[in-house]
C-alpha cells in the first residue's frame, strides 16, 4: 500500500470539507469549524501549520438532519449509529479510497482519513448534578461495551476490559447510543444558558460547558479557500477553552497530535 504524506493527507480532507459543506449549504444545516481547526481558520486562515485533522461541531437537531441526508458516493460514515464497533460519540467522515493505521491498534483499519463532527447539546439550568450523573452512568456502559483491546496491553490490562464488558452483555451499542442521545437532548426544546460538547480527545466522560449565546449565530470564513462556516461567538469560544489562543504554542509542542499511519486502500 502507498503510504499518505502529511500534504497530501490534508488535500484529501480538503476535499471531504468541500463534500460536507456542499451537503449542508444544500439541506440548511448550520455547522462551526471547531477546536484546533477553529484556531487554524481565525489564527492562520487554514491549517494549523503542523495540524492533521479537522474538527466540526453541529446542533443535535442539525446533526440528525446531517446523518440522513449525506450521501456522497467518495465518503463513508463512521459513527455510532452504524457501526457496533464505534468507540466514539460522533461521527468520523472519511474517504472511501483511504484508510488508517494507529500504532496502538494494527490488527483492523477502522475508518480512513477523517473530519469529526461533534454534536452538542443544551444543558439543564436546574439539576444539573443529576443530569450529569446520569449522563456519566450512560457513557460509561458504552464504553465498556465498545473498548477494544489494544496492541499495547498488557494481559492485566485486557483482562480488566473483558471484565469490564461483562455488565453490559445485555445491551447492544445501537440501544446504548440511543438512550445517550435521548438523554443528552432532553433540554433542546428549551432555551437554556449553556451548551455541553464531548471533546472525545481528551477522556471518555469529559464534556465542556459554553455559554448558549456563541452559537445564535454562523459567519462565513475562508479555510485554505474553502467558504465555510463558523460560530459568531468564535473568539470567546476559543479564549474559554484555550485560553490565548492567538499565542503560538512552544516549538516542541508544534507536532502532529495522532499517531497514526494513512494509506491509500487500492495504491500500491
Amino acid at each position: 500500500m502507498k503510504e499518505i504524506t502529511f500534504e497530501e493527507s490534508r488535500l484529501i480532507l480538503l476535499d471531504t470539507l468541500k463534500s460536507i459543506d456542499k451537503c449542508c449549504r444544500e439541506n440548511n444545516i448550520d455547522y462551526s469549524l471547531s477546536w484546533g481547526t477553529l484556531i487554524g481558520a481565525i489564527r492562520h486562515q487554514g491549517f494549523i501549520p503542523w495540524d492533521d485533522d479537522i474538527d466540526l461541531m453541529m446542533s443535535r437537531k442539525d446533526y440528525n438532519r446531517f446523518l440522513q441526508v449525506y450521501d456522497d458516493p467518495r465518503f463513508n460514515l463512521y459513527t455510532p449509529r452504524k457501526d457496533r464497533n464505534c468507540i466514539m460519540l460522533l461521527t468520523k467522515v472519511y474517504r472511501k479510497d483511504t484508510k488508517i493505521v494507529f500504532n496502538n491498534y494494527k490488527k483492523k483499519s477502522l475508518y480512513g482519513l477523517w473530519i469529526s463532527i461533534f454534536p452538542y447539546d443544551n444543558a439543564p439550568d436546574k439539576g444539573l448534578v443529576k443530569w450529569e450523573t446520569i449522563r456519566t452512568c450512560l457513557v460509561s456502559l458504552y464504553h465498556f461495551k465498545t473498548v477494544r483491546y489494544l496492541d499495547t496491553d498488557s494481559l492485566i490490562r485486557k483482562m480488566v476490559k473483558f471484565i469490564l464488558k461483562i455488565p453490559v452483555i445485555p445491551f447492544t451499542s445501537f440501544s446504548l447510543e440511543k438512550r445517550i442521545e435521548k438523554h443528552l437532548s432532553k433540554y433542546n426544546h428549551l432555551k437554556t444558558k449553556n451548551i455541553c460538547i464531548w471533546d472525545n480527545g481528551v477522556g471518555f466522560n469529559r464534556f465542556f460547558y459554553f455559554p448558549s449565546k456563541l452559537f445564535d449565530g454562523y459567519i462565513d470564513w475562508n479555510f485554505d479557500e474553502i467558504k465555510c462556516q463558523i460560530i459568531k461567538g468564535y473568539d470567546v469560544f476559543l479564549r474559554l477553552y484555550f485560553g490565548d489562543y492567538m499565542q503560538l504554542p512552544p516549538e516542541e509542542e508544534r507536532v502532529p497530535s495522532h499517531d497514526y499511519k494513512a494509506y491509500y486502500v487500492n495504491e500500491e
